[in-house]
């Protein structure tokens, strides 16, 4: 009899191993709200995954470019830009902008700072991507911007990332608020 049981559990523990969620989540398929860099999470009407994070220094050139944006608030030193590469695509059957993205980080000392009205710009970082349609299954880079944090550090690194639709809302099955855990910043 606890042989059976054994068997009973191992084969359940093993399908749960076999049976872990798809890289590209469907409806229902997200069930918690954890997600990794590179791992796609859902909002709206989106597949979108965080690919790279890039501090900025407000000294560098690209952050001249970035505080010429509408609406950009200005980073003085020490503090700089945290940019975010997140592709994302249309999953839904009808044509779609590009979907705002709220990013909120903390920091291992407490600090904490958002990207404002999360507006998806384009490469060049002077379109905003919410009023370009994309039709099913098409896909486009959209960056995303914090102004005026302090660079992470070995002793002060980032610790988790909020993502979630500015207004807290996605469709039903899937969470509305996603956890990223230690993020990796590139310098």
């Amino acid at each position: 009899m606890i042989r059976i049981v054994l068997a009973a559990v191992l084969s359940l523990a093993c399908s749960s191993f076999v049976s872990a969620a798809p890289s590209v989540p469907t409806r229902g398929a997200v069930k918690g709200d954890i997600v990794r860099m590179n791992q796609f999470f859902h909002i709206e009407d989106d597949n979108l995954r965080v690919a790279s994070i890039r501090w900025i220094s407000s000294s560098d050139p690209l952050a001249t470019t970035i505080s010429n944006l509408p609406q950009m608030p200005s980073a003085t030193a020490p503090n700089g830009y945290l940019l975010f590469t997140v592709p994302q695509k249309n999953t839904s059957k009808n044509p779609q902008p590009a979907q705002y993205l709220k990013i909120t980080v903390f920091y291992k000392d407490g600090t904490q700072a958002d990207d404002g009205d999360g507006v998806p710009w384009s490469t060049a970082y002077k379109q905003l991507l919410y009023n370009t349609t994309y039709y099913p299954g098409e896909g486009v880079t959209t960056y995303f911007i914090i102004a005026n944090v302090p660079q992470p550090t070995q002793q002060n690194p980032l610790t988790k990332l909020i993502l979630s639709d500015p207004g807290m809302q996605n469709e039903p099955g899937y969470p509305k608020v996603y956890r990223l855990l230690d993020p990796i910043v590139k310098q």
